[in-house]
């Protein structure tokens, strides 16, 4: 069995025993957590939905991200991270983990935003928890670096669970 199919087995048992929903917002993984994750038989009872936001638009349109966050700070940053998870929190009715992903896959970046640079952003809707982190997996493989970001997504998200 693969790491992330572990890893989101663990966290889909967690959910369900503290009766906690999840969502997703994903932009340089295009969808591959909410496939992880809805993968494992049994997601549904907690598994609400995933929105791949790749565009500056969508992450504008579904999850309102600031126009001057985007500007200022750009897609890959803690900023768009933040408000990602702050729109996706918006729209839930129930206690609900949410996850957002944004980062550089390649194959080209930038000076400031080198390929690899990901932030990856839990929150716990009902309360203030919230933990976002930067990662730079390197100028590796595009579809390495969506595993990765996955995969530290999926730890991310069991040690804020392990906090409620």
């Amino acid at each position: 069995m693969q790491k992330s199919q572990k890893l989101s087995r663990k966290l889909l048992e967690s959910c369900i025993n503290k009766n906690v929903k999840l969502i997703t917002a994903e932009s340089c993984t295009g969808g591959l957590l909410s496939a992880n994750i809805t993968g494992i038989a049994g997601s549904s009872a907690v598994f609400s939905y995933g929105v791949i936001c790749y565009s500056n638009e969508s992450k504008r349109k579904f999850l309102n991200v600031n126009d001057k966050t985007l500007k200022s700070h750009g897609a890959v940053s803690f900023e768009t991270v933040r408000e990602m998870l702050a729109g996706l929190c918006n729209k839930v009715e129930s206690k609900t983990l949410t996850i957002a992903i944004s980062g550089v896959a390649g194959p080209s970046g930038s000076e400031s935003k080198p390929v690899g640079l990901v932030f990856i952003g839990v929150k716990i809707s009902s309360n203030d928890t919230e933990v976002i982190t930067e990662h730079n997996f390197g100028n590796i493989e595009r579809i390495k670096i969506q595993q990765k970001s996955v995969n530290e997504a999926l730890k991310l998200s069991l040690n804020i669970m392990g906090e409620i």
